[in-house]
This record gives structure tokens, C-alpha cells and sequence, in this order.
């Protein structure tokens, strides 16, 4: 990966959420205004041969985990990241050999970080997105709270 900062990303969540590795996630690519991350059918499959909802979650809540651990990084600010509440919505089956999950940099990242500075903890509302040709499969709203780290 040439990119220090998404291979600081696979690093971490391979050290800190060991199941990631086990899952097969794998950064792909972050561009500032979309993150995303892929991951293989065949070791988070169900017996329709279809991706596992579970599995579909877990990569739709790193995905918004990794959206704030990359927005703290270039801010060169350090926080405690988890997630207080999710929710998805399947739309439908998702069955192809390597599935990706998208989420796009929120908007309101000012109020965030001046929450964050001033109060030493803030919460941002990220939105991930599975896609393909037919378009979407998978919606998920995550909100994370972010304690500051000094």
C-alpha cells in the first residue's frame, strides 16, 4: 500500500480489531472525501451463499470506524473512537466474490472538531454505502463518539 496513512489504517485495525484480518478486510482507497474498505465473500458467507448480515455490518461499522480514525489523523489529533448506535438496512442479497463498503466524509466535520477541542469529546453521524452495477444493497448510519487522547 503507498499511502502511509491508509497503510497506518490497515496496520491499526489489523492490531487494535484483530477479527478485521480474520474477515479479510482490506483498505482500498480514501481520497479525503470517500473512504473505502473491501472484503471476500467465501469467509463471511451464510448457507445462501450470500454474504452473512453480520459480516456486512461489522464492515459497515469499521468502514464508519476508519472515516473518523483517518479524519483525526490528518487533523494530528488522537481519540479514543467507538461506535453509541447503528443502523442498517439490507436492500438486498449481496453475492459477489469481493463486496466493498463506502462511506462518505460528512459535512459537519468543523462542529466536530471544535467540539472535540473545546469539550475534549465529540460525536460525528457517518453514512456507509454498499453498491454495485444495480445499485445499492446495504445503507448503514453509524454515530461515533470520539474521546480526546492527549
Amino acid at each position: 500500500m503507498d499511502n502511509p496513512l491508509l497503510a497506518g489504517l490497515q496496520q491499526t485495525l489489523e492490531r487494535e480489531m484483530p477479527i478485521t484480518r480474520a474477515m479479510g478486510m482490506q483498505v482500498v482507497s480514501y481520497d479525503d472525501q470517500r473512504l473505502a474498505l473491501q472484503m471476500p465473500l467465501e469467509p463471511n458467507r451464510n448457507h445462501q451463499y450470500s454474504a452473512f448480515a453480520g459480516s456486512l455490518n461489522a464492515l459497515c461499522t469499521v468502514v464508519g470506524w476508519g472515516t473518523v480514525f483517518l479524519l483525526l489523523e490528518q487533523a494530528s489529533l488522537r481519540g479514543n473512537i467507538v461506535i453509541r448506535r447503528g443502523k442498517i438496512r439490507y436492500l438486498r442479497p449481496v453475492k459477489t466474490a469481493e463486496f466493498t463498503a463506502t462511506a462518505q466524509t460528512p459535512k459537519n466535520t468543523q462542529y466536530f472538531f471544535e467540539l472535540l477541542r473545546s469539550k475534549g469529546k465529540s460525536k460525528l453521524d457517518v453514512e456507509v454505502q454498499m453498491a454495485d452495477q444495480q445499485g445499492p444493497s446495504v445503507k448503514f448510519l453509524g454515530s461515533y463518539v470520539v474521546q480526546e487522547l492527549v
